[in-house]
């Protein structure tokens, strides 16, 4: 990643990318192969699952034994808006039906909604933060929460942004005797003492009833460790490559097109800067175009500049369709990233890629990938035209090494290691259920 003349021969095996995933191989990678997860020196295999032990006050799992499981997964994100975190659930839940589970995904929404497999609430408010509109189910009502719960039982509850008020808390507090994981998405490279204190009082409040913790990248892993002070198992997001890479190959066009996916309204995001850069380019008299996805947030329409095109917020299938069509994919956020699924899209996709320099795109980018100073339109527009200038050969080169690396992001092997974090969790909470309380221990002791 850099220079154009950085980029590292394909063919040559010393150069292949190191594999993303932490606490595996190189072989797990490539031949798809789900890798154990070691739990107190021990690989856990799925006949050990034992199911946690009953409560008459509580919902509790039941065992899973050979069947598939049953997951309640938990979005804390407004169902009814596009985002990372929900994509990122609807994906993975996708995955685990296909290998026989069964997925409710809960979570809360601003509008009726009618999805199969999917339980909604109201309550939702903006909560902005991180540079970003944050639509939360914080008045969701823990009276249809709790009815939801003594309806419904699960071997294990999936908690995506557990410290999210008010759903994750009242999700977990009505089924204490049942198995909970939880995944950590954010990241912040500047947070102000009162959320540091307020994450860390949350955390003491709630984390004692998860056995297990993930985290979607190394960032978002030491952010959730202000909190959670025991072991996090980095698993990365996933995309479906087979899905990004259906379309064909578009014909070589005289002008550049160019693809920006994100909310306007995030300035993190960075469409202004790449808007400025795009100006840049049609001043000198380059040939690109640029296309725009994304709901506006609360921002204004894009800037009435030719060949840009905005799309709106876009269905799966279009938006595969406009990375297929793309020659160069942009994403000039500032900051405040803790992954970049868009990255995932775009790689999986077979497309070159000018990014911005962060920490959370630096771990993901491949080595089709150029980096470029975020918030600088300067350096951004000189990038695009290097890259216009070398040619529809060397994008296409780039493309393939990006195809290349990406499918070890491919959510086949990633639902396998969700999937041996929720086994885990369902043991430790059956080898927890099984020791005696403190109270009953004090109790039997004082019994003449």
């Amino acid at each position: 990643m850099g220079r154009l003349d950085d980029v590292a021969d394909p063919s040559v095996e010393g150069d292949r990318p190191r594999p993303y995933f932490i606490h595996t191989t190189d072989r797990h990678v490539i031949d798809g192969e789900p890798p154990p997860v070691i739990v107190h020196g021990a690989q856990l295999r799925a006949h050990r699952v034992i199911g946690a032990s009953a409560a008459a006050q509580l919902p509790t799992a039941q065992p899973a034994h050979k069947r598939g499981l049953r997951v309640c997964m938990i979005v804390t994100y407004d169902l009814a808006s596009p985002g990372g975190v929900k994509q990122h659930a609807y994906d993975l839940a996708a995955g685990l039906r296909a290998r026989g589970d069964e997925v409710m995904i809960v979570g809360p929404t601003s509008r009726p909604l009618d999805e199969v497999g999917v339980q909604t609430f109201g309550g939702v408010v903006n909560v902005p933060a991180n540079g970003s509109s944050n639509m939360l189910g914080i008045f969701t009502s823990p009276v249809a929460v709790r009815r939801f719960f003594q309806r419904n039982t699960f071997d294990v509850i999936h908690v995506h942004e557990p410290l999210q008020p008010a759903l994750a808390y009242w999700s977990v507090w009505f089924t204490r005797n049942v198995p909970h994981v939880a995944t950590f998405h954010a990241y912040a490279e500047a947070e102000g003492k009162v959320l540091k204190y307020a994450r860390k009082f949350w955390g003491a409040t709630v984390f004692p009833w998860y056995q297990r913790a993930i985290a979607v990248s190394p960032l978002a892993q030491t952010y959730a460790g202000l909190a959670w002070k025991r072991p996090i198992t980095v698993i990365p997001n996933g995309v479906s490559t087979a899905e990004f890479n259906r379309v064909q190959r578009r014909k070589i066009e005289p002008a550049v097109r160019l693809l920006f996916v994100g909310r306007l309204g995030d300035r993190r995001k960075g469409a202004s800067v790449l808007f400025d850069a795009y100006r840049a380019l049609v001043a000198r008299g380059q040939h690109v175009v640029l296309d725009v996805v994304g709901e506006l947030g609360g921002a204004p329409l894009p800037p009435d500049l030719p060949n840009l095109t905005y799309h709106g917020a876009v269905d799966r299938d279009r938006l595969v369709q406009l990375y297929g069509n793309c020659d160069v994919f942009i994403a000039p956020s500032t900051g405040q990233e803790s992954f970049g699924i868009v990255l995932l899209e775009a790689m999986a996709s077979g497309k070159a890629v000018i990014c911005s320099d962060i920490d959370g795109y630096r771990h993901v980018a491949g080595p089709g990938t150029q980096l470029v100073a975020p918030g600088d339109p300067n350096a951004l527009a000189a990038m695009i035209g290097d890259l216009v200038a070398a040619g529809p050969g060397t994008w296409r080169w780039l493309g393939e090494l990006n195809r290349h690396h990406v499918n070890q992001f491919d959510w086949r092997t990633i639902v396998h290691r969700v999937r041996d974090e929720y086994l885990a969790a369902i043991e430790q909470r059956s080898a927890d259920s099984s020791r005696p309380s403190r109270e009953a221990a004090l109790g039997k002791a004082l019994t003449p």
